[in-house]
């Protein structure tokens, strides 16, 4: 005991006993490890940690305070979101009721431009109406006029005509005397120049009346055949008639006769024979 400084002799057995055990596991060990070097189990490392109850209060209370702090921002995410959607919906009805009212107003502005050019229409309408009265007035009043003046100068046609025809009239009945009376001359001076030519047949008789038909040119010559226009039943009577007329051949007094006068009355002259003289 006194070799080792006073050591105790347990303290120079248990360091011979860990050398003994230490030499075992590593000569083990590199036996095992030559024979079994392909095959290596996995090497688990475990940390013993200590416990403190505090400090695992403070971790638990962080990991509170960082889920805390996570929740809050996704409820802020969540608020954020359901705001922009707020927002975007408000938009949207702001945007609609801006398009509303917008369509109204229109709807207005076309309504109250339809009302204006329907008044403005009725305005004309009535402008019209109020320009035909005062035309029609006017085309009345000088029709009215023209009609006024019209009959004034029909009244003073009538009575222009009137006395125009009244003075045709007077001179028609003068012209009418006057050419009367020259038709009686030249009738008398052909009745005369017949009656000159004219003999009586034995068996001509009271009553007995012909009546011939003769054409006369303007120069007083007897054109085509004398006519018998009506018999008087007695062959002898009715040819000394014709015979009387051929025989004149020719009434030259005639020819100084007005055309007007000539056409009317001698063109185609009547002639009535009586035994005791002779008619037209």
């Amino acid at each position: 005991m006194t070799a080792f400084n006073g050591y105790p002799v347990s303290i120079f057995f248990a360091v011979l006993f860990h050398s003994l055990i230490i030499g075992f596991v590593l000569y083990f060990e590199r036996a095992e490890t030559e024979v079994l070097d392909v095959i290596r189990p996995p090497v688990v490392k475990a940390i013993l940690v200590n416990e403190n109850p505090q400090a695992r209060n403070e971790q638990v209370e962080q990991q509170r305070e960082i889920q805390r702090v996570q929740d809050q921002r996704a409820t802020e995410r969540r608020q954020e979101q359901e705001r922009q959607q707020q927002q975007a919906e408000a938009a949207a009805q702001a945007e609609q009721r801006r398009v509303q009212e917008q369509k109204r107003l229109q709807a207005e502005q076309k309504q109250q431009e339809e009302s204006k050019q329907q008044e403005t229409a009725a305005q004309q309408a009535a402008e019209r109406k109020q320009q035909e009265d005062r035309q029609r007035e006017e085309q009345r009043r000088l029709e009215e006029q023209q009609r006024q003046q019209e009959l004034a100068a029909q009244q003073k046609a009538a009575e222009s005509q009137r006395e125009d025809q009244a003075r045709l009239d007077a001179e028609s009945s003068e012209r009418a005397e006057t050419e009367a009376e020259m038709v009686m001359a030249y009738t008398a001076i052909i009745h005369d120049l017949v009656q000159r030519q004219w003999s009586r047949p034995p068996s001509a008789r009271n009553g007995m009346v012909v009546v011939l038909r003769i054409r006369l040119a303007p120069t007083g010559d007897i054109v085509g055949n004398v006519e018998v226009v009506r018999s008087s039943g007695d062959y002898a009577f009715d040819r000394a008639a014709e015979t009387a007329v051929l025989k004149v051949n020719r009434f030259s007094e005639l020819q100084g006769m007005p055309p007007r006068m000539f056409e009317r009355n001698f063109r185609s002259l009547l002639l009535t024979f009586r035994p005791e003289d002779l008619l037209n």
